[in-house]
C-alpha cells in the first residue's frame, strides 16, 4: 500500500495559502467545542505548512544560515466556534514584509457542505520575526526572496 503525502502542505491560489484540518475530539472542551487557543494551533500550522510548500526547511535555515522564525506579535478576533468533527479550512495571506519581519493575514473557516460556502470562524494577524540563536532579530532575505513574500502591486 502506498500513501498520498503530496498534499499534507495544502494549496497556494491566487496568493493565498489555504491549509485544512477536521477538528479532533483532543481539539474540544467538554462541550466539543475547539477551545479558544487551539486556533493559535491551526494558524501554525498552516504558516509552517506554507513555508513546506515552499520549500522553505526551518530546521535547515537554522543550522545553515541562523534564522529562526518566531511569533512577536497576535491579534485575534474570535466570531463563532468550531465544534468536533467540523471540516476547517486555514487561508493565509500576506499582509506586509519588512527586512527581519513577516506579517500575515490569517482565517479560520468552517467547510460548511450543503451550500459551498465557508463560514468565518475566526481571523488574526500574525507577525513572524527572524531572530539568531542569540536572540538578536536578524534579516532574512532568504525567504523574503520568495514571491509569495513579496508585496503585489
Amino acid at each position: 500500500m502506498t500513501n498520498n503525502f503530496e498534499n499534507l502542505a495544502g494549496v497556494i491560489k491566487d496568493d493565498k495559502h489555504f491549509y485544512s484540518l477536521r477538528v479532533f475530539y483532543e481539539d474540544t472542551d467538554a462541550g466539543q467545542i475547539v477551545y479558544h487557543t487551539n486556533y493559535l494551533k491551526y494558524f501554525e500550522r498552516a504558516r509552517s505548512s506554507l513555508l513546506n510548500l515552499l520549500k522553505i526547511d526551518q530546521l535547515k535555515i537554522k543550522k545553515e544560515d541562523d534564522i529562526i522564525l518566531v511569533v512577536k506579535k497576535v491579534d485575534v478576533s474570535w466570531y463563532k466556534s468550531a465544534k468536533l468533527n467540523d471540516k476547517l479550512l486555514i487561508e493565509t495571506c500576506l499582509k506586509y514584509a519588512k527586512n527581519s519581519s513577516i506579517t500575515l493575514n490569517q482565517y479560520v473557516y468552517k467547510y460548511v457542505s450543503n451550500n459551498n460556502q465557508n463560514q468565518l470562524l475566526v481571523s488574526g494577524i500574525v507577525q513572524i520575526v527572524a531572530i539568531n540563536s542569540l536572540y538578536k532579530v536578524k534579516k532574512m532575505n532568504l525567504i523574503l526572496n520568495h514571491k509569495f513574500f513579496q508585496k503585489k502591486s
